[in-house]
């Protein structure tokens, strides 16, 4: 789960393609592009990860769109958020590799 924060409120949504540089968080709620955002992962057995990011582009909900959201750069994270990142990357992609078909 991501939590979202910005000028324009707070909001929470499934991030996918995380890596250290950014991702995208599905929700129906995204900011404008260029907004300065406030980011908070959470992933079991992890420690809460907060960042602060951008709005890079987003993909508004509507009509044909399978996943409304958007896509955040991290700015500037420093080492130990990096690595935190990366394991947390890590772990998901060994849990998926390990789920039942």
């Amino acid at each position: 789960m991501v939590g979202v924060t910005s000028e324009q409120g707070s909001f929470s949504g499934w991030g996918t393609n995380l890596s250290a540089g950014g991702g995208f968080v599905n929700s129906h709620h995204a900011p404008p592009i260029g907004t300065r955002v406030h980011v908070l992962l959470q992933l079991p057995g992890h420690n809460e990860c907060k960042l602060t990011g951008r709005v890079a582009w987003a993909q508004p909900s509507g009509p044909g769109v399978d996943e409304p959201g958007m896509g955040i750069e991290f700015l500037e994270p420093d080492e130990a958020t990096r690595t935190l990142v990366g394991e947390m990357v890590e772990k998901l992609s060994q849990d998926l590799t390990r789920a039942p078909a």
